[in-house]
């Protein structure tokens, strides 16, 4: 059936082998990544200064915005690491991880207001 299709079909069909290797590398990405931070060792971690911003916004479960604006950085920065980051803040990587721990406060914070509100489940009214 393959052949049947190269043979009739040749650009349509490798546009959709090259789809369908696209897909898959992108869900096995989202996949792997999802277990990995599913695993409470990898939650809230002690931050590392091998660590990139990134890695520190999964963990910590922060979006990006929020690592952006306590760490500094510019919107569209490299992924450096929290060596880098430290350094060109000059604070040790104990007052970076204090400045994680109160963001994640607040975002709990945010998130709870943000969820109580008008919330009143199905059905219900307001």
């Amino acid at each position: 059936m393959l052949r049947f299709f190269l043979r009739r079909h040749p650009v349509p069909t490798a546009l959709l082998a090259v789809a369908l290797a696209g897909l898959f590398w992108f869900a096995t990405g989202f996949v792997r990544e999802a277990l990995y931070f599913s695993d409470p060792a990898h939650q809230q971690q002690d931050l590392a200064l091998w660590m990139s911003p990134r890695y520190v916004g999964k963990s910590w479960d922060l979006p990006p915005e929020v690592i952006v604006r306590v760490m500094e950085l510019d919107p569209d920065h490299a992924q450096p690491t929290l060596r880098e980051v430290t350094a060109h803040l000059g604070i040790s990587l104990e007052e970076l991880q204090a400045r994680i721990e109160a963001a994640k406060a607040e975002e709990e914070a945010r998130r709870a207001a943000h969820h109580g509100e008008g919330d009143h489940g199905p059905g219900g009214s307001e």
